[in-house]
């Protein structure tokens, strides 16, 4: 049973900021679904959560690194409050999911599910943490940028992020897949 104490270790600053961060999804899909199109008609209000969720993700690293808050339960929180922001707008949100290319959608959902995924069974076996790294917060940055732009229509500069994404998306996964190669080689297969 819990005890009071560990309830206090996760009821952090950087935890709580990282679960505002998911439901921000709720009135991001809400606001970007009354949309009925036309830049005029716009609901301003849509950009000012996608920002404010962009903002949290770096609000709660600096929150945890600052009043040392970092642990194992908020390093797996951070990415699944991102996961579940982009994946929300990816399939609940109709402007988006009728704007942004199929190829690109396949492209995100895979590099998550793989990140995520290996990420959860070596860090499980090694007992290390799954932790974010710098490439992958830019990913998840332009994603959010690329999404913008996109449902304000913003050619060329929408295709130009798009490739651009996909690009540093592609890199970050690389370095995903090295990390995690390596907490395998070293925590995890056994010496023969």
């Amino acid at each position: 049973m819990p005890t009071v104490a560990s309830i206090k270790k996760l009821l952090t600053a950087a935890n709580l900021i990282s679960v505002a961060r998911a439901f921000m999804l709720f009135p991001i899909v809400y606001l970007l679904n009354t949309w009925e199109g036309g830049l005029a008609e716009f609901p301003m209000w849509a950009v000012f959560w996608i920002i404010m969720a962009m903002f949290s993700d770096y609000l709660d690293g600096w929150f945890a690194r600052s009043y040392h808050e970092v642990s194992r339960f908020g390093k797996f929180l951070d990415p699944l409050a991102d996961k579940i922001v982009i994946f929300g707008v990816l399939f609940f949100a109709k402007p988006i999911s009728r704007a942004i290319p199929g190829w690109f959608v396949a492209f995100i959902i895979l590099r998550e599910l793989f990140i995520f995924g290996l990420g959860y069974m070596v860090s499980k076996e090694s007992k290390r943490d799954m932790q974010a790294n710098r490439s992958g917060k830019l990913s998840i940055f332009l994603t959010s940028i690329t999404f913008i732009l996109i449902i304000f229509e913003l050619n060329p500069w929408a295709d130009y992020l798009l490739y651009l994404t996909v690009f540093v998306g592609s890199i970050s996964f690389l370095f995903y897949m090295k990390r995690y190669y390596h907490l395998y080689q070293v925590d995890v297969k056994k010496p023969s």
